[in-house]
Parts: C-alpha cells; sequence; structure tokens
C-alpha cells in the first residue's frame, strides 16, 4: 500500500507504472541520505515532544541500523517499491510496529525528497571539486614534464602562432580549476535545509528547523517554507550550471586532441590502452575516448536543458513535474564524473611527437613575432610592420623554436607560465573543499552513531 493511500484506493496499475516510472532506480542513490534525513527528523520531534523518548529511540537505532545494511548491500529499493520513502517506512513498520507511524509527522515527501536531494547534492559536488582537482593535477603535470616544448597555435583552425605543450596542458588545467567557483556556488545554495518546508507550507507543529539543519550538517537552517519548496528545481539546475562548465571544458580538451592525433597533425599519441580499432580496418587506432568526451557535452546539455524546463511556468508549491528533475540531475552528475575520470587517466599517457610538430612549425608562424621584431628595432608603428611582413611573407626567417618558446617571458606565455602558482591555487582550494567535507563526514557520523 502506498504511504498515502487511505485504505481501498489504490492506483490503477498503468498509472502506477507511469507515475512510478524509474524512480526507484534513483533512489537507490538517495537512500543512505534519505536515511540521514529521516534520522534528524525523529531526534527533532524527540527534542520537541512530539514523539516519546522511547519511541525517538526505537527509531533512530532502527534507522541507523537499515543506513548500516543497505551499505553492506543488505537491502536495496525494487521496482515494486513506490520509492525509497515508502520502502524504508515498511521496513520500519515491520521491525518496530507503532513507533514507525509516527516517524512521518510534521514531514511531507515533498519536504523529505528535497531535503536527501540537498544533502546528495553536497556530497556529490564535494566529490566532483576532488575530482576537477585530480584531472588539473594530471594536466600540471603533464604542463611540467613539457613545459617549453614548441606546439603550433591555432585559430580558425588555421596555424596562426607559435605556442607550447606546456602551455596547452597548463590552459586546460586552469580552466577546470576556475570552474570550482561555479561549484562552490551550487553548493552555497545547495546548503540549506528544506525538512520541515512540508508541502510547500510549513506544518501546524512547533518543529525545529534549525536544530534539525544542525543535526545533519546543512550551514542555513530555513528559509521561507514555501520558497524552500520552490527552489527545488532551481538549485538543481545551479549544480548542472556549474557542472556543465566542466563537462564543456573537457569537450574543447577532447576536441583538441582529437584534431592533434589526426594523421594529418600527428602532434600526440595515445597511449596503449587508450584507444579503441575497426572492425574493417586493420591499421586503425581510434581516439574515440576524446570523441565520446567531446560529445558527451551535447547530451549533457540535453539533461541540463530537459532540467531547466521542468521548472518553466510551474506554479509555486509542489507539482509532480518536478519528480523528473532527480533523474536529470542525477544524470547530469554520471555524466561529469565519467568525463573526468576518463580525462584524468588519459592525460599522463599522452606524449608529444616533437618531429610532426618541428614539421609545422613553418615560418609564417612567425610572421607577427618578426613584425614586433620591426617595432623594436626600427621604432615603426606596428601597423606599418604588419603591413612589411605581410607583403613579403617568404622573408620571414625559421628561428630557434625553442628559443621562442622560453623567450616570451611575459606574465601567462610561453616562457612564464606560473606552473608553481597554479598547482599551488589547486592544493589550496582542494583544502578547503576537503575541510568542508570532513565536517560534513563527521556530522553525519555523529548522527548516524547518535553520539
Amino acid at each position: 500500500m502506498a504511504i498515502w493511500s487511505k485504505g481501498g484506493d489504490d492506483t490503477n496499475r498503468l498509472i502506477h507504472a507511469f507515475t512510478v516510472g524509474d524512480d526507484w532506480t534513483y533512489d537507490r542513490v538517495l537512500a543512505p541520505y534519505d536515511i540521514l534525513g529521516c534520522l534528524a527528523h525523529a531526534q527533532m520531534l524527540t527534542r520537541v515532544g512530539l514523539l516519546a523518548e522511547a519511541d525517538g529511540a526505537a527509531l533512530v537505532a532502527g534507522l541507523q541500523s537499515l543506513h548500516r545494511e543497505y551499505l553492506a548491500g543488505g537491502w536495496t529499493i525494487d521496482v515494486a517499491d513506490e520509492d525509497v520513502h515508502s520502502r524504508i517506512e515498511a521496513l520500519l513498520t515491520e521491525r518496530l510496529g507503532e513507533p514507525a507511524k509516527r516517524l512521518h509527522t510534521g514531514r511531507s515527501r515533498n519536504d523529505q525528497v528535497l531535503t536527501a536531494v540537498r544533502l546528495w547534492q553536497k556530497d556529490a559536488l564535494s566529490g566532483i571539486a576532488a575530482q576537477v582537482g585530480d584531472a588539473a593535477r594530471a594536466l600540471i603535470a603533464k604542463a611540467r614534464e613539457h613545459e617549453f616544448h614548441p606546439l603550433p597555435g591555432y585559430t580558425h583552425l588555421q596555424r596562426g602562432m607559435p605556442s607550447s605543450v606546456g602551455m596547452f596542458f597548463a590552459a586546460h588545467a586552469q580552466a577546470l580549476l576556475d570552474n570550482l567557483i561555479l561549484i562552490d556556488a551550487a553548493y552555497v545554495l545547495a546548503d540549506r535545509c528544506p525538512l520541515g518546508s512540508g508541502a510547500s507550507y510549513g506544518v501546524g507543529l512547533p518543529l525545529d528547523r534549525a536544530y534539525a539543519a544542525e543535526l545533519l550538517g546543512f550551514a542555513r537552517h530555513s528559509g521561507i517554507a514555501m520558497a524552500d519548496a520552490n527552489s527545488r528545481g532551481k538549485v538543481e539546475c545551479a549544480s548542472l550550471d556549474a557542472l556543465g562548465a566542466v563537462v564543456n571544458d573537457l569537450s574543447r580538451f577532447a576536441a583538441d586532441l582529437v584534431f592533434f592525433t589526426t594523421q594529418e597533425c600527428g602532434f600526440f599519441s595515445i597511449g596503449k590502452g587508450f584507444t579503441t580499432g575497426s572492425s574493417i580496418m586493420p591499421q586503425k587506432r581510434n581516439p574515440d575516448l576524446f570523441e565520446l568526451l567531446r560529445g558527451r557535452a551535447a547530451r549533457f546539455l540535453g539533461l541540463r536543458t530537459g532540467l531547466y524546463a521542468t521548472t518553466i511556468g510551474l506554479p509555486s508549491g509542489y507539482s509532480r513535474d518536478l519528480q523528473d528533475t532527480k533523474a536529470l540531475l542525477i544524470d547530469g552528475f554520471r555524466l561529469a564524473e565519467q568525463g573526468l575520470a576518463v580525462a584524468t587517466a588519459a592525460t599522463p599517457t599522452l606524449q608529444p611527437v616533437r618531429a610532426r610538430i618541428v614539421a609545422a612549425l613553418t615560418p609564417d608562424l612567425y610572421a607577427t613575432d618578426e613584425a614586433y621584431r620591426l617595432v623594436r628595432e626600427e621604432g615603426i608603428p606596428f601597423r606599418e610592420a604588419y603591413i612589411r611582413v605581410g607583403k613579403d611573407l617568404s622573408a620571414v626567417a625559421t628561428p630557434d623554436h625553442d628559443a621562442v618558446v622560453r623567450d616570451r617571458t611575459h606574465g601567462g606565455s610561453t616562457g612564464k607560465l606560473g606552473l608553481d602558482a597554479l598547482a599551488g591555487e589547486v592544493e589550496q582550494t582542494l583544502a578547503r573543499w576537503t575541510e568542508r567535507q570532513t565536517g560534513l563526514m563527521g556530522t553525519w557520523d555523529r548522527l548516524l552513531e547518535h553520539k
């Protein structure tokens, strides 16, 4: 029987299948977090006198056992279950009887699932931040390894100016690191406890929302109940916005490597085990992982667009449309996590192919450098130098490629990438994330042990 059933009002099977859909599979992700929310709610109800001490203690012990058993694979959510909330309540009722029926006092499924999603979001965003850090470290290590190795720089997919392998990897590392600002903003939005907002308008009971929020490790205890309820979808969109920036940067990195590893360029080789073959052409080694990494950005955009579109035009208060935001959010995180994992694993295997790179460093790449030489040595305006060089590109000589890379010494140029500072920024930023996550895990551990 559904937890909302009054008896004799069971849903038609077709309607049940449609309304539940595959939601139960995503509830498997949320189950441990829903139990955390239940623990805080039970302790809060006991504190304010809405639960007897004995009932509260029984519920806490029962929920702690369910949490341990779930992580150990002792139970799960199945298609026959309406959702994780129904499953947990059924298990508690089997074991505890009457006290289990009191757990839902002062709570709606709406604020219950919203709380579980927020808890999961905070945990998942911290995990993504750590993965971004790992990817940035791998890219910076590669930049150090080949810091002054020359490489053509492209605009419009045409060779334009000299660059370096060090700049290539360091630039992608910095882009990923910048995204931690967005991830932090998404975390802050998710860090307000919606528990107690009920079905959007609060409840007629003396709940202590601040205490429940404190038990769960939220930075802010509550807002206006209707605003908390209406935030479902918006806060999820903020997370996918942040992750979308990560996915987009990975896509650009992948697109560069798809191009650079073509036989026409051949600037990099990809390590064994990180390419695939052809079912018909024995000689092929295909950069499939980078092509898929590039393509997954489009798939991610579909999730992000679907999530945003779901909330357009919804009236205040809960609407069942919001159920579908759960799958879009979780799938978006999965795509970002997978992309970061493969990029981090593949980066150390990439090796520059010097002969192919040097062959592509044709004299015309140094045309701008020649114009700057005329500016410096003859004191003529840049526009005049630009025209003179452009009229006779054959006069541009091929310099020492490695010397050019080192001689560019303004901040952020190939000879002064600032890799130590970039690496330091990665470690400082990740240390703050680790401290935040350690504190959160400690709060949850105390809740699970009832200390």
